[in-house]
């Protein structure tokens, strides 16, 4: 079977887009999404750089960038990976191309002078950036911040999951930020 021509996870679209190829999935989810961008760090490898993707196909993210190793599982992603506009990066060098396109905001809990998410002003086209879980992002990419952004918690760990972060910041950037935008 032609991937391009034979609808792949058709059990996980919807319905509209059951009748549809991969290819027009892909291109009717892509003329529809918003301005902006998700990037994960991905160094030794976690799995939830596949939600992050699914996160993205759920809430119209226009790119989803990963940098660092390039291989992940992609059966968390459960088929949304065909459907985004997917782009791996070798290297911070690569990320810091971004900066020309993106308002680079980090999206972590454990460092000083950080803006809670619900006080936060969105930017137009900001790159939304998450680190990998239990090491978060790195000072490299840190630097690179234009805004470092964290979500207020009211119980007791440190930090929340990736993948949870990234429904959470993107789910927000919707409802709360376009308005701004």
């Amino acid at each position: 079977m032609n991937p391009n021509t034979t609808p792949k996870n058709s059990y996980n679209v919807l319905d509209r887009y059951k009748h549809m190829t991969v290819d027009q999935i892909r291109h009717c989810v892509l003329s529809k999404t918003f301005p902006y961008a998700v990037l994960m760090e991905q160094w030794v490898g976690d799995f939830n750089i596949s939600t992050m993707i699914r996160n993205a196909n759920a809430f119209g993210a226009r790119e989803v960038f990963y940098v660092g190793k390039r291989k992940f599982d992609r059966r968390g992603t459960v088929g949304s990976h065909h459907y985004v506009n997917l782009n791996h990066l070798r290297a911070i060098e690569d990320v810091k191309k971004l900066k020309e396109k993106y308002h680079f905001v980090c999206f972590e809990n454990n460092v000083e002078k950080t803006v809670l998410l619900s006080d936060y002003h969105w930017p137009k086209m900001p790159l939304m950036i998450f680190g990998e879980e239990g090491t978060g992002i790195t000072d490299e990419m840190m630097e690179l911040a234009d805004d470092v952004v964290a979500i207020q918690q009211y119980g007791s760990v440190r930090s929340l999951n990736v993948g949870t972060c990234s429904g959470i910041v993107m789910h927000d950037f919707l409802s709360r930020g376009m308005k701004d935008v």
